[in-house]
């Protein structure tokens, strides 16, 4: 278990091509980067893996992190699981039975998908928005970005969170388990790797957040796994040999789809894509403008899962093969038996989650008072412009750094040029 209030971050920074443009400043959601003297500086605590920086910086001053894959090599048992979005990834000449057994000619035991037990989330979900009339809007917790983001920006939410364990996280639950039954192995020799879409889903694997213990060993980007099967995709196309597949539960990497699932006579859900878009609902429902709601899901990347950035494809494309691969009609389908009986034991609950705060300017309440006179009194001082050029992502936020020591106020570019006029003038 990791230790309380050691982050880890599924980013890796690489000072040598950072050129301090402040691009990654401007777009994170969190306030969490600054730029000092074209040094990338990030604030671990507010750090929610959105991945909003690695999109924005063209310098790849910021890069994706993700596992080796001889990480394998450290186990007796492989078994892999694999997004909904991944099937999205492969053009139609290639069948999802094909798809999937190419990831176990990689060299895994095992493989299986998250879309296996989506009508069991669905159920699931479903039944714990029956059983908890007091909270509304549920809201989802599938989506490790938009977990953190609640814990550092709308703490009074963390209730409003559906605490149950994600799909594939369930499923590493179940399969290790069925491991140790059926070949005796100890936890030791079984290692599961997720094949994700996004920075978040590889940090939710390294710390899962109010998880008891994590039931996986790595994370593998769709990027990286989809480069080793387009080698011997074509030789997987003669194989013949039977396998399992589940098709229908592919859209769930589609946020109005998952929606969709949910929704019935007396659920009203609604769908929430791309990190600014949750900020804007989760401030409103903070305000109970959606008590309407019974369920919002909510998912930090454009369209959804398909919108990862550790994705191949277009999300729009890869979005229409997922809808195509799932319309097919004669997928096979899991038994949930056993599924629900661990769900009764409360195999998959999670502990409620705590806020990150980031807030908190000092211990001491008269001090903290005192720092936020002071950064009002710098506030009136700056230009109020946002530009970012001193490397922080607003004014505000140069006149916090001000007062916690972090920076100065000849860092803001506009007042340092305004007094060097002021000299020349004077000369």
């Amino acid at each position: 278990m990791y230790q309380k209030n050691v982050y880890f971050h599924a980013l890796r920074i690489m000072q040598e091509n950072c050129t301090g443009c402040t691009a990654c400043v401007k777009v994170c959601p969190t306030e969490a980067i600054r730029i000092r003297n074209k040094t990338i500086v990030i604030d671990e605590r507010r750090c929610i893996d959105c991945g909003n920086c690695i999109t924005a910086c063209s310098f790849k001053a910021i890069v994706p992190y993700y596992d080796e894959f001889d990480i394998m090599n450290n186990f007796k048992h492989k078994i892999a699981i694999f997004s909904t979005a991944y099937a999205g990834q492969f053009s139609e000449e290639n069948n999802y039975a094909t798809i999937k057994k190419t990831i176990l000619r990689l060299g895994f035991d095992e493989v299986a998908e998250e879309s296996s037990v989506v009508d069991f989330m669905t159920e699931m979900i479903q039944k714990y928005i029956r059983e908890n009339q007091d909270i509304r809007p549920v809201l989802s917790s599938g989506c490790p970005a938009v977990v953190r983001l609640i814990q550092v920006r709308f703490p009074s939410l963390l209730s409003n969170l559906f605490h149950i364990e994600a799909p594939m996280s369930i499923l590493s639950y179940y399969l290790r388990e069925q491991a140790k039954k059926k070949h005796n192995f100890t936890d030791e020799e079984i290692g599961v790797f997720l094949i994700v879409p996004c920075v978040s889903q590889v940090t939710a694997v390294h710390q899962p957040e109010g998880t008891y213990k994590s039931y996986q060993d790595g994370a593998f980007s769709i990027k990286q796994i989809y480069s080793k099967a387009q080698e011997i995709i074509k030789e997987t196309w003669y194989d013949n040999e039977p396998i399992d597949t589940y098709e229908s539960g592919l859209t769930y990497g589609i946020a109005a789809k998952e929606a969709d699932r949910i929704d019935s006579e007396d659920i009203r859900v609604l769908s929430v894509t791309g990190i600014d878009n949750c900020i804007e609902i989760l401030s409103r429902i903070e305000d109970h403008h959606f008590d309407q709601y019974q369920y919002v899901v909510l998912r930090s990347c454009d369209v959804g899962c398909v919108g990862g950035g550790l994705n191949v494809e277009n999300k729009f494309i890869a979005m229409s093969r997922l809808k195509k691969l799932a319309n097919k009609l004669n997928d096979d389908k899991l038994d949930y038996t056993e599924f629900w009986d661990l769900h009764k034991k409360k195999k998959f609950d999670v502990l409620k989650l705590k806020p990150r705060s980031i807030m908190e300017l000092d211990d001491n309440l008269f001090a903290a008072l005192e720092k936020i006179q002071k950064i009002q009194k710098i506030v009136k001082q700056l230009p109020g412009i946002n530009c970012s050029a001193c490397g922080c992502p607003t004014c505000y936020a140069l006149a916090e750094d001000i007062v916690q020591g972090k920076a100065k106020i000849s860092d803001c570019v506009i007042l340092y040029k305004q007094n060097l006029d002021k000299i020349d003038k004077k000369g």
